[in-house]
């Protein structure tokens, strides 16, 4: 599922913008998530509270802080999340590039080039963006699953470790969650009936156990052993 932001201060162009993206996603059997947002500050709020954005579609001219400053600061929080500018205001073009790479939409925009940009970015972030989507203690959180470097269960309870240090918890059992996720692009592997491991954060395979991006180092269960080499082996055949 692709998590998209629209931001707009005028209803009517978070509306348009909404139905274009749903449109697109209608015909290209996509599975989005569209949030939407009158000002900056509700975006980065958002961003902080519930996890990034695959995209972030937004006006430049925006009351309280504008849409360049919102973008940078989304980017200093990540720096893979793109940004949209729609505007009909062509003089900004320099000061878009302090925020490069980003795409441009001119207004009023058209189903066409909203389709084009999408269709970019979802090869960008095929796997990258691609999000999970659980609940815990009433609360929804999105997550982007490129970012998980390995789930750990102890009983009913899953621990997500992800890069920087992020942490969440949830609950589920460890052998759903494998079955859930098999239906991603991005590629988990269980190693050990307490970890779930994702493949392309894996730093290096050891005897007995991997050790992951982060430094952690996780069991390798017997059993697990040839399946783990045959994955990795697919891997490198893949070139990733």
């Amino acid at each position: 599922m692709l998590r998209i932001a629209v931001c707009d201060d005028v209803p009517m162009y978070v509306e348009i913008l909404t139905e274009e993206i749903g449109a697109w996603a209608d015909q290209r059997h996509f599975n989005v998530q569209i949030e939407k947002f009158a000002s900056g500050e509700e975006v980065l709020f958002e961003q902080e509270t519930a996890g990034d954005f695959a995209a972030v579609f937004m006006d430049i001219e925006l009351d309280g802080i504008d849409g360049m400053e919102t973008a940078m600061k989304l980017r200093e929080r990540n720096r893979m999340v793109s940004i949209v500018f729609v505007s009909q205001y062509e003089q900004y073009f320099k000061q878009m590039f302090q925020v490069y790479p980003f795409q441009y939409i001119e207004k009023p925009v058209s189903r066409q080039k909203v389709s084009e940009v999408l269709d970019q970015i979802v090869e960008e972030h095929r796997l990258f963006y691609e999000s999970f989507f659980f609940k815990y203690n009433r609360r929804s959180f999105n997550i982007a699953l490129g970012e998980v470097l390995y789930f750990a269960s102890e009983k009913r309870v899953i621990k997500i470790l992800m890069e920087k240090n992020k942490q969440y918890v949830f609950y589920e059992k460890l052998d759903d969650l494998e079955k859930m996720l098999a239906d991603y692009n991005n590629r988990f592997i269980r190693i050990h009936k307490s970890y779930l491991v994702n493949g392309r954060q894996i730093e290096q395979y050891l005897p007995g156990h991997v050790m992951m991006r982060n430094g952690d180092m996780l069991p390798v269960s017997r059993d697990k052993k040839g399946k783990i080499t045959e994955f990795y082996m697919d891997f490198l055949a893949e070139g990733c």
